[in-house]
Protein backbone atom coordinates (compact mmCIF):
# COMPACT_ATOMS: atom_id res chain seq x y z
CA UNK A 1 0.00 0.00 0.00
CA UNK A 2 1.14 3.33 -0.57
CA UNK A 3 2.12 5.25 2.24
CA UNK A 4 0.75 8.85 2.69
CA UNK A 5 -0.28 11.90 4.77
CA UNK A 6 -3.65 12.05 6.41
CA UNK A 7 -6.29 13.51 4.27
CA UNK A 8 -6.60 16.35 7.50
CA UNK A 9 -3.13 17.59 6.86
CA UNK A 10 -2.37 21.25 7.50
CA UNK A 11 -2.46 23.63 4.31
CA UNK A 12 1.47 24.61 4.47
CA UNK A 13 1.90 20.13 4.36
CA UNK A 14 2.57 18.53 1.29
CA UNK A 15 0.30 14.93 0.50
CA UNK A 16 3.23 12.82 0.54
CA UNK A 17 3.42 9.19 -1.44
CA UNK A 18 6.18 6.79 -1.48
CA UNK A 19 6.58 4.97 -3.92
CA UNK A 20 6.90 0.76 -3.54
CA UNK A 21 7.64 -1.96 -5.85
CA UNK A 22 3.97 -4.35 -4.40
CA UNK A 23 1.94 -0.94 -4.57
CA UNK A 24 -1.18 -0.92 -6.88
CA UNK A 25 -0.15 2.11 -9.68
CA UNK A 26 -3.81 2.17 -9.88
CA UNK A 27 -4.38 3.10 -5.95
CA UNK A 28 -1.98 6.54 -5.66
CA UNK A 29 -3.16 7.41 -9.38
CA UNK A 30 -6.84 7.56 -7.66
CA UNK A 31 -5.61 9.00 -4.49
CA UNK A 32 -3.60 11.85 -6.11
CA UNK A 33 -5.94 12.63 -8.33
CA UNK A 34 -8.68 12.90 -5.62
CA UNK A 35 -6.13 15.48 -3.62
CA UNK A 36 -5.68 17.39 -6.62
CA UNK A 37 -9.10 17.91 -7.70
CA UNK A 38 -10.16 18.97 -3.84
CA UNK A 39 -11.03 22.74 -4.63
CA UNK A 40 -9.69 23.22 -0.93
CA UNK A 41 -6.01 21.13 -1.60
CA UNK A 42 -5.08 24.29 -4.39
CA UNK A 43 -2.08 26.18 -2.63
CA UNK A 44 -0.78 22.90 -1.45
CA UNK A 45 1.69 19.86 -3.69
CA UNK A 46 1.77 16.28 -4.39
CA UNK A 47 5.48 14.97 -3.50
CA UNK A 48 5.81 11.05 -4.91
CA UNK A 49 8.89 9.94 -3.55
CA UNK A 50 10.93 6.74 -3.32
CA UNK A 51 12.95 7.23 -0.18
CA UNK A 52 12.93 4.51 2.35
CA UNK A 53 10.42 4.58 5.00
CA UNK A 54 11.87 5.82 7.98
CA UNK A 55 10.80 4.30 11.90
CA UNK A 56 13.09 6.30 14.06
CA UNK A 57 11.84 3.37 17.00
CA UNK A 58 13.27 0.56 14.72
CA UNK A 59 15.53 -1.38 16.89
CA UNK A 60 19.10 -1.50 16.11
CA UNK A 61 19.43 -4.87 15.84
CA UNK A 62 16.98 -4.99 13.49
CA UNK A 63 18.48 -1.99 11.32
CA UNK A 64 21.68 -3.67 11.64
CA UNK A 65 20.20 -7.34 9.96
CA UNK A 66 18.58 -5.27 7.55
CA UNK A 67 21.97 -3.98 6.45
CA UNK A 68 23.15 -7.36 6.32
CA UNK A 69 20.36 -8.48 3.78
CA UNK A 70 20.66 -5.40 1.46
CA UNK A 71 24.26 -6.21 0.99
CA UNK A 72 24.67 -7.14 -3.05
CA UNK A 73 21.03 -6.04 -3.88
CA UNK A 74 20.40 -3.19 -6.04
CA UNK A 75 18.44 0.01 -3.98
CA UNK A 76 14.93 -0.90 -3.85
CA UNK A 77 14.87 3.53 -4.10
CA UNK A 78 16.83 3.01 -7.59
CA UNK A 79 14.62 0.18 -8.62
CA UNK A 80 11.57 2.14 -8.04
CA UNK A 81 12.30 5.14 -10.06
CA UNK A 82 11.24 4.12 -13.48
CA UNK A 83 7.68 3.42 -11.72
CA UNK A 84 7.45 6.45 -10.38
CA UNK A 85 7.69 8.32 -13.30
CA UNK A 86 5.54 6.34 -14.51
CA UNK A 87 2.89 7.09 -11.81
CA UNK A 88 3.94 10.79 -12.64
CA UNK A 89 3.12 10.81 -16.08
CA UNK A 90 0.12 9.16 -15.51
CA UNK A 91 -1.61 11.78 -12.76
CA UNK A 92 -0.23 14.88 -15.02
CA UNK A 93 -2.40 13.01 -18.49
CA UNK A 94 -5.32 12.31 -16.48
CA UNK A 95 -5.73 15.53 -14.61
CA UNK A 96 -5.70 17.02 -18.06
CA UNK A 97 -8.06 14.77 -19.30
CA UNK A 98 -10.36 15.29 -16.46
CA UNK A 99 -10.11 19.13 -16.89
CA UNK A 100 -11.27 18.91 -20.79
CA UNK A 101 -14.10 16.62 -19.25
CA UNK A 102 -15.85 19.07 -17.12
CA UNK A 103 -14.69 21.89 -19.65
CA UNK A 104 -13.21 23.77 -16.86
CA UNK A 105 -11.73 27.00 -17.47
CA UNK A 106 -8.12 26.40 -15.90
CA UNK A 107 -7.17 23.89 -18.73
CA UNK A 108 -3.58 23.97 -17.73
CA UNK A 109 -1.36 20.82 -16.21
CA UNK A 110 0.59 20.58 -13.44
CA UNK A 111 3.61 22.48 -12.25
CA UNK A 112 6.69 19.71 -11.76
CA UNK A 113 9.48 19.61 -10.02
CA UNK A 114 12.20 16.91 -10.00
CA UNK A 115 14.63 16.73 -7.54
CA UNK A 116 17.57 13.69 -7.45
CA UNK A 117 19.84 13.42 -4.48
CA UNK A 118 21.71 10.77 -2.29
CA UNK A 119 20.12 9.51 0.80
CA UNK A 120 22.89 9.60 2.97
CA UNK A 121 23.78 13.65 2.37
CA UNK A 122 19.90 14.00 3.82
CA UNK A 123 20.72 12.39 7.00
CA UNK A 124 24.71 13.76 7.59
CA UNK A 125 24.72 15.10 10.71
CA UNK A 126 26.26 18.44 11.34
CA UNK A 127 30.35 18.01 12.32
CA UNK A 128 31.20 19.19 16.01
CA UNK A 129 33.81 20.75 16.32
CA UNK A 130 37.24 18.59 17.15
CA UNK A 131 39.72 19.39 19.16
CA UNK A 132 43.61 19.64 16.90
CA UNK A 133 44.33 16.50 18.89
CA UNK A 134 41.28 14.67 18.13
CA UNK A 135 41.39 15.66 14.59
CA UNK A 136 45.13 14.43 13.69
CA UNK A 137 44.40 11.17 14.94
CA UNK A 138 41.29 11.18 12.50
CA UNK A 139 43.80 11.81 9.70
CA UNK A 140 46.66 9.47 10.75
CA UNK A 141 44.07 6.94 11.36
CA UNK A 142 42.63 7.41 7.28
CA UNK A 143 46.54 7.89 6.11
CA UNK A 144 47.63 4.39 7.70
CA UNK A 145 45.07 2.40 5.53
CA UNK A 146 44.03 -0.26 7.64
CA UNK A 147 40.64 0.91 8.19
CA UNK A 148 38.59 1.31 5.18
CA UNK A 149 35.30 3.07 5.55
CA UNK A 150 32.64 1.26 3.12
CA UNK A 151 30.74 3.99 1.34
CA UNK A 152 27.77 3.64 0.64
CA UNK A 153 25.32 5.70 -1.27
CA UNK A 154 21.36 5.46 -2.07
CA UNK A 155 20.31 7.37 -4.57
CA UNK A 156 16.02 8.24 -4.82
CA UNK A 157 13.85 10.43 -6.39
CA UNK A 158 11.56 13.09 -5.42
CA UNK A 159 8.54 14.65 -7.78
CA UNK A 160 6.54 17.64 -6.69
CA UNK A 161 3.17 18.17 -8.17
CA UNK A 162 1.51 21.41 -8.12
CA UNK A 163 -1.28 24.19 -9.14
CA UNK A 164 0.44 26.32 -8.91
CA UNK A 165 4.50 27.97 -8.87
CA UNK A 166 6.26 26.35 -5.60
CA UNK A 167 8.77 29.06 -4.53
CA UNK A 168 11.92 27.89 -3.38
CA UNK A 169 12.40 24.63 -5.20
CA UNK A 170 14.30 25.11 -8.26
CA UNK A 171 16.74 27.36 -5.88
CA UNK A 172 17.49 23.72 -3.49
CA UNK A 173 18.13 22.09 -7.16
CA UNK A 174 14.84 20.80 -8.19
CA UNK A 175 14.76 20.80 -11.89
CA UNK A 176 11.28 22.51 -12.66
CA UNK A 177 9.08 21.15 -16.16
CA UNK A 178 6.67 23.78 -16.65
CA UNK A 179 2.64 22.64 -17.05
CA UNK A 180 2.07 21.16 -20.82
Amino acid sequence: MASTTPTTASPNQPRIVRITNHGKIKHWVTKSLEFLEDGANIDQTLVLHTLPFSNTAENPKEKEKKKDEDKGSVSTTLSVVPRLISVVEIIKREYLRRLGEKKSSRLEGLYQYNEIGILEDLEQQPKVAQTEEERAKEILSALEGKNHVKQVQTPYMRITLALKPVEGLVEKGATFQPPS
